[in-house]
Order: structure tokens, then sequence, then C-alpha cells
């Protein structure tokens, strides 16, 4: 990689890089409402997307501040729109500071792991086993239904592999064409 002399780095080439990684970061938050808010289901459709752009955050962002409302919009706006679980969608209400925690484990272990396989793959476990872990809890203290095994297990797991799939592939049609 080149190196750059930092003299010849103007002020107006430092704010468009600041414009530019604002409005990444803006577009993503956009992203992560909309599509769960308007799309609404299939899960499996949904989930996919959402944890496709999960993982960009975790190659794209370092800074946790910036990455922190990017983990919090998608399960907002599903349960504001109240239809991928029909009319159990007021229990998800209680999944949500699960679902928060569920997606920064998965950014945390595809930051923190080199291989992106690997992380992608070790991320969705732990993603998988703290949600259905947490779902598991609370179904047996009556307070979701059992449709949240399903939701909140195998589910989860598919979504992340899903996107995984796709963001390795992405990568690699990217690498191919430079």
């Amino acid at each position: 990689m080149a190196e750059i002399d930092v003299q010849t780095i103007s002020e107006k080439t430092i704010f468009w890089l600041r414009i530019t990684a604002a409005t990444k970061t803006i577009i993503f938050l956009i992203l992560l409402f909309f599509i769960p808010f308007f799309l609404g289901g299939p899960q499996l459709l949904v989930g996919s997307i959402v944890n496709l752009l999960l993982i960009f955050i975790a190659v794209k962002y370092r800074n946790y501040y910036a990455i922190i409302p990017m983990l919090m919009l998608p399960s907002i706006a599903t349960s504001l729109r109240g239809l991928i679980f029909w009319p159990f969608s007021i229990f998800l209400v209680y999944m949500i500071p699960a679902i928060w925690l569920g997606n920064f484990l998965l950014i945390y272990t595809i930051q923190h792991i080199k291989n992106q396989r690997l992380s992608i793959s070790i991320g969705g476990i732990l993603k998988t086993i703290f949600l259905f872990a947490i779902a598991y809890i609370l179904i047996k203290l009556w307070i979701l239904p059992t449709i949240f095994f399903k939701a909140m297990g195998i589910f989860q797991l598919v979504t992340v592999m899903i996107a995984g799939v796709c963001y390795v592939g992405w990568s690699k049609l990217c690498t191919i064409k430079r």
C-alpha cells in the first residue's frame, strides 16, 4: 500500500472523507430500520439481509459509538412493524435487549477473529446460542410463547449463515474485479 504524505492532504479532502463516512453511517442506519419495517417478513429474508448488513458493519467500522445504534434499529423496527411474529409480536419486546447483545456478539466476534469464514461462523453460532438460551429461559418462565424456540434458534443460525455466504461471495467477487 502506498504511503500518503500528510502535507498533501487538504482540508477539503479530510472533510470529504468525513462526509463519506457520515453518509455511509446514515445509509446503514436507514437500511437497518426500514428493511425490517417495510419488508416485515419472512424472517428468513429479513434476517438474512439484516445479518448481511451487520457483517458489513463489523468489517467496516471499529467505532462502537457508531455501531451501537445500528445494533438496535432492526429489532426496534421489527417490533414496531409487528408482523413477523403475527399476534405474538408484542412478546418480541421482551427479547429486544437480548437481540441487541446477540448482534453485538456477532459483530465483536467478526472483528476479533482474523479468518473471515471462521469469524462469521463462530459469531453466528454464539449469537444463536445466546438468543436461544434467553428465549428458552423466558419460555420456561411462561413469559414467551413456544414459537420463539424456532425464531430465536435455528432461524438465527440459518440467517447468519446465508448472510455470511453472501458476504464471502461478494468479497471474492470484488477481489476478482480488481
